[in-house]
């Protein structure tokens, strides 16, 4: 890993396995929301349904189906779950919370026999700020984007007030040394948060500028990526 910014705060050699999980298919998703706002993302109200933003039916599906695909790529038998530690943390927004919930669930029903705590919830997760983009058109997206890859200085100075890559790295970064690197060793990490936070954090991961995460392999909802198979 080469740490070739000052903005990604991870260190050459890590303590802890990681596994970058973004959220499933949301009730923001399937209205083509950009919902990036704490004030509207946590809370348990508002949105379509009254329930606050969390997943749609189809999104729970996803990450069932998913997180049974985690489980057999960490524990493919028996023996290879023994003696391991699985430690969660997400974004507190709904849908990663719940997200992260099923896959609680999931690897404590097929490998970890109930050994996997509540995911642990921390704002330094939290989606990306879209500025004056949010609860708009999901079609901004690549807007944000084209000003990470094209602008003169990658999105630190946006127009629009969207939270720059390297803002996210930061946040992330730090988080991890702080709050695991230096707190815990051999545990399997698995961290639940958002689209261009997953691939930001896999940037810092790949020792790469985090204005470049749109070059690195997309995160699709409910899927994960394991940063030892990283390229």
């Amino acid at each position: 890993m080469n740490t070739n910014t000052p903005y990604n705060h991870l260190p050459k050699q890590l303590k802890n396995r990681y596994v970058i999980q973004r959220h499933g298919f949301s009730l923001a998703n399937n209205d083509k929301l950009i919902c990036s706002n704490p004030d509207i993302a946590i809370p348990p109200t508002g949105g379509p349904l009254g329930t606050g933003y969390g997943l749609h039916e189809k999104g729970k599906v996803q990450v069932r189906e998913s997180a049974t695909r985690l489980s057999k790529h960490l524990f493919p038998t028996q023996e290879s779950s023994k003696d391991q530690s699985v430690v969660m943390f997400c974004s507190p927004f709904k849908r990663t919370v719940e997200t992260a919930e099923i896959i609680q669930s999931v690897l404590n029903e097929t490998a970890l026999e109930g050994k996997v705590q509540a995911p642990v919830r921390t704002l330094e997760l939290r989606e990306r700020w879209y500025g004056q983009f949010d609860m708009t058109t999901d079609e901004n997206y690549k807007v944000c984007w084209i000003d990470d890859d094209a602008s003169p200085d990658h999105g630190e100075n946006s127009q629009y007030g969207i939270e720059s890559p390297s803002s996210v790295c930061e946040r992330t970064t730090r988080f991890i040394v702080d709050e695991i690197e230096s707190k815990m060793e051999n545990k399997i990490v698995i961290l639940v948060a958002h689209g261009d936070v997953c691939q930001i954090m896999l940037t810092a991961f790949k020792g790469i500028e985090a204005w470049r995460h749109r070059e690195i392999e997309h995160v699709d909802t409910a899927h994960w990526r394991d940063t030892l198979e990283l390229q």
